[in-house]
């Protein structure tokens, strides 16, 4: 049995500060041992002694209020983490809390044991995961994670992750492809599968009980023993994934591959924060039009503000039908100032002959399309030295793609 956690809970309200303590007496996930103060001085000095596993803070006491009370608690103890509490319905006072360094915040009036517990826990792995070295990635026995992220809904980042998840398996690499999706997806669809198992199975787990078999028992097989971890399918099995649960999925599928795709939504959220942290790199999918570009660019400053940036994130251009008047390369990185991983063609024909077949176009058109589009690889050098790599066979554009996860600059994490 696990060691139950040391919570400080720092409440002047006796009734609530007493509900929170049944709440987490009968919890069903994990056991705790609650200690209770009503000041901030008094939650001060039970810090200094140490053996607080986590705090859970109301904003205004009597010695303390709004979010100087965070404040003054985080930097005199910044290695624990903090759940902050508060009575209003105005939800700005604990995001501003949450933006300062808490872990989490919780308004009074909608909290209930299995919420208060569940929040507890998540917070408690956050913190362990950013006081490690997630930000740079360091070498070791684990696969090289690669996330696609749409700069905007329909750009193809479902296509382009598979085709590369399986131009890397067709290489005799160790590939896994994790649909990290809260809601449907189109990876099903492709292959024209109905998987029993799905992401949906992790979701109703704490992230510290996953462990590796719980994992591989739900990845389902594809082509070029490609295995595959799918998002839920059904609209009942639809279910927000929390950061902790983002974190030990990726970590636990890291272990057991030379790499990890991952589909990524395209809509921010606290878990698509913690995969793209977990990432070696991220791609941005975008289209070769202004406004796709300018979607590109905003993803990216998103990833920085998340610590994400310099060369471990880069966009792959996808072209789904011709464009008359594209935005020149040279003009995308520079308004993107990140490299150009690959540029898909135009293929349309070939992509709809890969979905009429249940077959992901790198197999298909490699096998039976890539005749007629000529297979040529060109390059292109831009002045600061930096290669585009281009081709006019949509197969081989994958294939390029994958040739550039391949090489030695990105090492696992």
């Amino acid at each position: 049995m696990s060691q139950p956690l040391t919570v400080l809970l720092v409440e002047d309200n006796r009734i609530e500060a007493r509900q929170a303590q049944r709440w987490l007496a009968d919890a069903k996930e994990g056991a705790y041992e609650v200690e209770c103060v009503d000041r901030l001085r008094f939650a001060l000095e039970r810090l200094d002694r140490g053996g607080i596993d986590i705090v859970l803070l109301d904003l205004n006491l009597p010695d303390s209020q709004g979010l100087e009370t965070f404040l003054t608690l985080h930097s005199q103890a910044p290695q624990v983490p903090i759940v902050v509490l508060t009575g209003e319905d105005d939800d700005t006072l604990g995001a501003a809390a949450v933006e300062k360094g808490a872990q989490d915040y919780l308004v009074k009036r909608q909290v209930d044991g299995t919420k208060l517990a569940r929040v507890l826990r998540y917070a408690l792995v956050r913190q362990r995961s950013q006081s490690g070295p997630i930000n740079e990635p360091s070498s070791g026995n684990s696969a090289r994670v690669v996330g696609f992220v749409g700069a905007k809904g329909g750009v193809g980042t479902t296509t382009v992750a598979l085709n590369v998840a399986l131009a890397l398996a067709k290489k005799q690499r160790s590939v896994i492809l994790v649909e990290m999706r809260p809601s449907f997806g189109t990876l099903a669809c492709h292959l024209r599968q109905q998987p029993a198992k799905s992401l949906r199975t992790v979701l109703d787990h704490f992230p510290e009980r996953l462990v590796e078999h719980d994992l591989r028992v739900l990845l389902c097989n594809g082509p070029a023993e490609l295995r595959i971890l799918f998002g839920p399918q059904p609209e009942d099995l639809f279910k927000e994934i929390d950061p902790g649960q983002a974190e030990a999925v990726i970590k636990g599928l890291a272990k057991m591959a030379e790499f990890a795709i991952l589909d990524l939504p395209n809509q921010p959220s606290v878990a698509m924060q913690a995969a793209v942290r977990l990432c070696n790199f991220v791609a941005v999918v975008t289209e070769q039009t202004l406004g796709a570009v300018v979607c590109a660019k905003v993803a990216l400053s998103q990833f920085q503000t998340w610590g994400v940036g310099g060369n471990r994130v880069g966009t792959v251009i996808v072209n789904r039908t011709e464009n008359p008047s594209p935005i020149k390369l040279t003009e995308i990185r520079t308004r993107l100032g990140c490299d150009i991983v690959g540029v898909v063609p135009p293929g349309t024909s070939a992509c709809f002959q890969a979905l009429e077949v249940g077959s992901p176009g790198e197999l298909t058109m490699s096998d039976h399309v890539a005749a007629s589009f000529g297979g040529k690889l060109v390059i292109e050098q831009t002045p600061e030295g930096n290669v585009l790599t281009r081709v006019n066979n949509v197969a081989a554009s994958f294939v390029a793609i994958a040739d550039y996860f391949s090489a030695d600059r990105h090492v696992g994490m």
